[in-house]
């Protein structure tokens, strides 16, 4: 005889299976349950609901035909949330849509909001659109972000799994933090530029002709230690001012434009600055262009903020650590490359390198611009995110040749021909 499963035993085999799917839940809702992503605020809970039209249709045959408008306002009546107290939160309908392929969803996103003096971040959560009806359907609750419990850009966390007769759960997420959530933008900030070799390339692309002086449209001597110094200071300021300036437009004023041109542009301005390390076309001016196409790539930036649902204050928080994160890689991509940079130009042992790391961040340029020009998935582009995400592992190389050289080119500058 094989007995039934208990209601506990469900929710955990329920709980373990969504763990482990969630990989393929993220990249498309191809499952028949619903979806809660939270994100906590300091003032209001944004719940983004996604709910199988199929399942809401055999729940709500009255509702097959109804627009999303209207969906939204039903599905007001079908979540909630009151505070430890027993007071009830308000629920307001932000959007509502339909869509999705191959298997279409209602996307609604709602805002919770405790009454006055109650916590933001001790509730019980309620929802029973479709369960009540439909007795195998059940809706995961996903904690998407939590800015003061230091969660930003992290995998989403299982929270609880509801079903019929099971339609609560109690969320207690602590005291909150704001240093955490400093810190949490910080890492974001670091993760990001980290993993962001389109950024890394076009510093790399300008870091590679500073220790040298254009003559006659070539790169020919060292240019010194003072000159080298000076170039990568406003090189990395130029950046930095660029880039805050559109990242801090486009999380706080909503500055924007469409992903694609300006992946595109960035993929561009990585090409431009591959062909200025082969030959200088705008010799000197380096921090105006760094400073220009800074600007494209503060709004790529802008868009990781942009995304979390933050109050103004915490939002601005984010920000100043996100940009702290992203210089705090810089500076250290600077402080680990431009010493045997530096030293190879001095030897005048410097060309090949040069030459060759111009090459390599053309080719991928190039890739990278033909792959968002066209939408399309290129394997070899691919092939070269792999290989520049182990691509740190030639600095130890870099910097033993480089101390070779020196070592072994005497105490003189030797000149650069190329």
């Amino acid at each position: 005889m094989v007995r039934p499963l208990s209601a506990a035993a469900a929710r955990l085999l329920w709980l373990v299976a969504a763990a482990l799917l969630w990989p393929t839940i993220a990249a498309a809702h191809l499952t028949p349950n619903s979806e809660i992503g939270l994100s906590i605020g300091r003032t209001a809970i944004r719940a983004d609901i996604v709910i199988p039209l199929g399942e809401l249709r055999y729940a709500e045959p009255a509702l097959a035909a109804a627009p999303p408008e209207a969906l939204g306002r039903w599905l007001l009546g079908h979540i909630g949330a009151r505070g430890p107290d027993g007071r009830g939160w308000s629920a307001r309908l932000v959007s509502a849509r339909t869509g999705g392929s191959p298997v279409p969803d209602l996307e609604a996103t709602i805002l919770l909001a405790p009454p006055p003096g109650a916590p933001v971040r001790h509730l019980t959560l309620r929802y029973d659109a479709v369960l009540g009806r439909v007795p195998s359907h059940f809706a995961l609750v996903w904690l998407k972000d939590d800015y003061d419990g230091g969660r930003l850009g992290h995998r989403p966390e299982l929270l609880a799994g509801l079903r019929q007769g099971n339609a609560e759960t109690v969320i207690d997420r602590g005291a909150p933090s704001g240093w955490r959530g400093f810190g949490a933008a910080v890492g974001l900030g670091i993760k990001h530029i980290a993993e962001g070799h389109d950024h890394l390339l076009f510093l790399l692309g300008l870091l590679l002709p500073a220790p040298l002086l254009a003559a006659h449209g070539r790169w020919a001597g060292y240019a010194g230690a003072r000159h080298t110094l000076r170039s990568l200071a406003l090189i990395v300021t130029a950046f930095t001012i660029g880039h805050s300036l559109t990242l801090i437009g486009g999380a706080l004023f909503g500055w924007q434009l469409p992903a694609q041109p300006v992946e595109a542009l960035i993929a561009l301005s990585i090409l431009i600055t591959a062909v200025h390390g082969w030959r200088p076309i705008f010799a000197g001016r380096e921090p105006l262009v760094a400073a220009g196409f800074g600007l494209v790539h503060g709004l790529a930036f802008a868009t990781i903020i942009g995304h979390f649902s933050l109050d103004p204050g915490s939002r601005a928080l984010a920000i100043l650590g996100f940009n702290l994160g992203i210089e705090l890689v810089q500076l250290a991509l600077v402080a680990l490359v431009a010493p045997p940079l530096a030293l190879l130009a001095r030897a005048g042992r410097y060309d090949a390198l040069r030459i060759g790391g111009a090459i390599v961040i053309a080719i991928a340029a190039l890739l990278w611009l033909a792959e968002r020009l066209s939408d399309t998935e290129i394997a070899a582009a691919r092939f070269v995110d792999d290989a520049l995400g182990r691509a740190p592992w030639l600095l130890p190389l870099l910097l033993v040749s480089s101390f070779y050289a020196w070592r072994t080119s005497g105490s003189r500058p030797r000149p650069n021909r190329r």
